[in-house]
């Protein structure tokens, strides 16, 4: 058996669950991810700004 054979109900099944509950999930409403990355990274970019700034501080 061929591997895409293997997998097509797999597919076949989750295209039809998409797209019998994509109206009731209300999918446009979902908040963008990249907003959350770009939150992520400016916390992660604060923090290494606090503890360079703290190291320096103790350092002079």
């Amino acid at each position: 058996m061929y591997e895409t054979d293997v997998w097509s109900g797999l597919a076949d099944f989750l295209a039809n669950m998409i797209e019998k509950y994509a109206g009731q999930m209300d999918l446009d409403t979902l908040p963008d991810p990249r907003q959350k990355s770009r939150l992520k990274c400016i916390e992660e970019m604060y923090r290494r700004y606090m503890r360079l700034s703290a190291e320096a501080r103790q350092a002079a």
